[in-house]
């Protein structure tokens, strides 16, 4: 016998219906399902209606022909109107079948299906939510749908979840946020607006549904979508996030920081082509994340500096002041705070920035520098050597205002005494491998120094460390320049008044101190002891410039020299030119300087300078006969006694001016060592054509004019006063 046929659960009238391409029919299938599936449910017959359902799944959702998968779908949503409030009993047999047709290729199907799913939702509620995540990704798909119908009903069917979700508390948000947190970063512009409608609507309930606490799993997507080409997105985007921030304050207790102001922070720098909305969003959120955290935010500190300082020389006016309002804030909090702050991780951002291309982010970060050192500088020591090597390096800084605020910094530090003689060293080092920087910035860094650290620790220290110096030539061009400053920085007129006098130890000591360093360059310590008054050995000097090796270099700091004699520096001296018989030394200086120097300006200058002088002394000592008396001789003598009996300056017994001359000829010997020996390497280097050049920078002691054209180019226009005096 054949196997009994299988009888189908519903009747073959049913079927054609359902199958018919006739909207109608389908219908009219539809309502003979719903019929029978009330009866079934009056009678109980739960077996019977899971084979129908089952079959409407398998023979309809599943077929091959659209008319059988669109009557399919009518069909089960007129189950679940049959069903009634016992829907819920068979929702796993209702919806994912219909959710399957959400991607079918038939856009007739894919609008039946959001249609039926509907009538689901409405029948089945809140058990509708059990699929929720699967529903939310399907809608979200559909949001983007090409038919126009198909979104249309997509977003009836939306609107429907939107309700059922907030009219209760079935709603598993924790269930959710994974789905949301893959959702977020969609780009196309449809989807968006679904994904932030959702959220709008989710931060609505806020007694029902905590988003707040959520915010990092989808706080980044929306900055993201900030970017979005249309208006209306960004608009809307923005509004959505003032409103979580609105909800982080106030409900920050809920709100992990941590994840949430390094999201923020990886937004600060993007760049949009909307009037840098992203950044201006992100920078505006740091500043109120930092209100709002307080101590939270002390241990991202490090990571806000790197983000917020570049914007602080950003290309957007609005972006940059709100980093400045921001930085200010952080500023403050570190400045007031209790908590421990991690010095080192501030000082590793601070070394970060200092590399900066622009400048009010270098300013910024050495200000940061100062603030915490002002906080608790000895904590700052501990860390110092870290930030050492980059605050030294930033002396090279192309910008002066970096390098001034650098020097604040630096000399905030050399308070310590281990740190100031590491300056000093360091200083030199710079200066030695960093000529340019000497030429340059070395007057800068000298004098701006000196405003914070006393000039005569300063001019100590550098002494000592330049004292026992091999390179001759590095030698004597940083004491050159050390010298220029002392004799004309505005900041160094104290130390050059207590130099003037010697009358005391701390004086004299001082005077030894430089001396000994300054012997590095002739000129150089000729012009301190001009400075200090002790003429006399000033004169010795001179004689002793008779034994140097002449060289152009030497003659042009004899011309430097005679410019400054012409300053208002040494108004004192050429008013003590006005004494020649107490201040016979100074003439012998003067004199001796004249016989070096070529025929040249500075020559004709200091010639003048005398001739005018001597020719005033002379008159001074003519006899005159007081009232017509006969001994004009006896008359004479005593009017001008005071210039023929004059007492001499005599030099400072505790200063032994023996050894110091037999230092600077020593030392000078060096020199002339090291000179000659770099000669002859330069010699034997050179090409044949240039060895049959006679050297240049050796000079004939006899050769004159040689410096008319040099020392013209060498001039001081600043520090000359009012001119040479003319001859009488």
């Amino acid at each position: 016998m054949s196997a009994a046929k299988k009888v189908e659960p519903i009747s073959q009238a049913t079927v054609r219906n359902l199958n018919d391409k006739l909207y109608d029919k389908r219908k009219l299938g539809a309502v003979e399902i719903e019929q029978q599936i009330k009866e079934l449910n009056k009678q109980q017959d739960h077996d019977k209606i899971m084979e129908i359902l089952i079959h409407l799944n398998d023979a309809f959702i599943r077929s091959t022909s659209v008319s059988s998968r669109k009557g399919g779908l009518i069909a089960l949503a007129a189950a679940a109107l049959g069903l009634g409030t016992d829907v819920g009993k068979y929702i796993n047999q209702l919806v994912p079948p219909v959710l399957s047709c959400f991607m079918d290729q038939d856009n007739k199907v894919r609008y039946y299906a959001c249609e039926s799913l509907y009538n689901i939702s409405k029948a089945a509620r809140g058990l509708t939510l059990n699929f929720f995540n699967d529903l939310f990704d399907e809608l979200c798909k559909l949001a983007a749908d090409p038919d126009v119908n198909v979104r249309s009903a997509a977003d009836v069917l939306d609107g429907l979840l939107k309700d059922i979700v907030t009219e209760g508390n079935q709603f598993d948000v924790e269930l959710f946020v994974p789905m949301l947190s893959k959702r977020i970063y969609v780009t196309n512009t449809e989807c968006r607006k679904f994904l932030v409608s959702w959220l709008i609507v989710l931060d609505s309930v806020p007694d029902i549904i905590e988003m707040v606490q959520y915010l990092h799993s989808f706080l980044d997507g929306l900055f993201v979508m900030l970017s979005d080409s249309s208006e209306e997105i960004r608009n809307v985007v923005g509004a959505t996030l003032a409103e979580f921030l609105a909800q982080v304050k106030r409900k920050s207790s809920k709100v992990n920081f941590g994840n949430v102001v390094q999201i923020v922070l990886s937004h600060c720098a993007t760049t949009d082509p909307y009037n840098y909305i992203t950044s201006q969003t992100a920078v505006s959120w740091v500043t109120e994340l930092i209100t709002i955290g307080n101590n939270l935010i002390l241990p991202y500190g490090s990571q806000i500096l790197n983000s917020v300082l570049p914007c602080m020389a950003h290309t957007s006016r609005a972006v940059e002041e709100l980093a400045k309002g921001a930085n200010k804030r952080l500023l403050d909090l570190v400045t007031q705070t209790t908590e421990s702050v991690d010095v080192k991780s501030f000082l590793g951002a601070v070394q970060s920035q200092l590399l900066n291309q622009r400048v009010p982010t270098r300013l910024a970060a050495l200000r940061w520098v100062l603030t915490l050192y002002l906080r608790s500088s000895s904590e700052l020591l501990g860390y110092i050597d870290d930030i050492f090597p980059a605050l030294l390096k930033t002396l090279s800084d192309s910008s002066e205002e970096v390098v001034r605020l650098d020097l604040q910094v630096l000399a905030k530090l050399a308070s310590n005494d281990v740190y100031f003689g590491r300056l000093m060293s360091s200083m030199i080092q710079l200066f030695r491998t960093d000529r340019k920087l000497l030429e340059h910035r070395g007057n800068l860094i000298i004098r701006q120094l000196s405003l914070s650290i006393k000039p005569e620790q300063i001019y100590r220290a550098l002494s000592k460390i330049l004292e026992p110096e091999e390179d001759a030539e590095f030698a004597s061009t940083i004491i050159q320049s050390l010298n220029l400053i002392l004799l004309t920085a505005t900041e160094l007129h104290e130390l050059r008044s207590d130099l003037k006098n010697l009358s005391s130890d701390n004086s004299q000591d001082l005077f030894t101190c430089l001396y000994k360093s300054w012997c590095h360059s002739p000129t150089a310590v000729f012009s301190l002891c001009l400075l200090s008054q002790v003429y006399e050995h000033a004169s010795d000097l001179v004689v002793k410039f008779g034994d140097l090796e002449v060289t152009v270099s030497f003659l042009i700091e004899i011309d430097r020299l005679v410019q400054l004699l012409e300053s208002p520096i040494f108004i004192f001296l050429r008013l003590q030119l006005l004494e020649p018989q107490r201040y016979s030394y100074l003439f012998k200086c003067l004199y001796g300087l004249l016989m070096l120097l070529p025929q040249s300006s500075a020559f004709e200058t200091l010639k003048n300078r005398l001739t005018s002088v001597t020719s005033l002394g002379v008159l001074q000592l003519i006899p005159k006969n007081p009232a017509g008396t006969a001994d004009s001789t006896l008359a004479s003598r005593t009017l001008n006694s005071h210039f023929l009996f004059a007492e001499q300056p005599t030099l400072p017994a505790k200063i032994n001016f023996s050894e110091l001359l037999t230092t600077f000829v020593q030392r000078q010997q060096k020199h002339a060592e090291f000179l000659r020996r770099a000669r002859i390497q330069n010699e034997q280097t050179s090409t044949s054509a240039s060895q049959q050049v006679p050297p240049q920078d050796t000079l004939d002691k006899s050769d004159s004019g040689i410096l008319s054209a040099s020392s013209s180019m060498q001039m001081i226009p600043d520090l000359r006063g009012s001119g040479s005096s003319s001859s009488k």
